[in-house]
């Protein structure tokens, strides 16, 4: 799954305008153009490096973004904000943090996950979404392939968007 993909599927799940995207990723500290974000929001094409339209580092920019956006800057103890958490260091967790900063920013709990995941038809249990959630150092922790990623986008689509057939995903341009 590329990762402009993650985000143009976000953005239809919860049909976000386009200017409030672009607020979104200066909110994560990535202030784009339109043009620039024209370009992020245009589908790859099949067969092409995950990171050519959009790079991990810009995705967990948008991520942190979303977070601000619904549940305003974290502050620490002395009140001043915090810095983001960073922590897509490797491709194979860049799912994990994008199912984990979503869940914290829509505030889902793991029954909203599980009716997302059952509503796209995909089962899963309740201690495989906890496996995923760990940090990627626990001996339990569980990458989260890209079917994983997919389906949750999709049942999240099929809840916030009742109109979106139930057998494939669309992603408006």
């Amino acid at each position: 799954m590329n990762n402009n993909d993650i985000v143009r599927r976000i953005r239809y799940a919860y049909d976000i305008k386009d200017a409030d995207m672009i607020k979104i990723f200066g909110l994560g500290g990535l202030e784009i153009t339109k043009a620039r974000y024209r370009e992020i929001m245009t589908q790859q094409a099949k067969d092409t490096p995950r990171d050519e339209k959009l790079s991990r580092h810009e995705l967990e920019q948008f991520m942190n973004g979303l977070i601000i956006t619904q549940r305003g800057v974290k502050l620490a103890v002395d009140g001043q904000p915090m810095a983001p958490n960073y922590s897509m260091n490797q491709d194979n967790q860049i799912n994990n943090v994008v199912f984990k900063k979503l869940k914290i920013a829509m505030q889902y709990t793991s029954e909203d996950i599980l009716g997302f995941m059952t509503e796209a038809g995909f089962t899963m249990s309740n201690a495989e979404i906890t496996d995923i959630l760990r940090a990627s150092t626990h001996k339990k922790y569980k990458i989260a392939g890209d079917q994983f990623l997919r389906k949750l986008l999709h049942g999240i689509n099929l809840v916030q968007r009742p109109d979106t057939p139930k057998d494939e995903v669309i992603v408006s341009e």
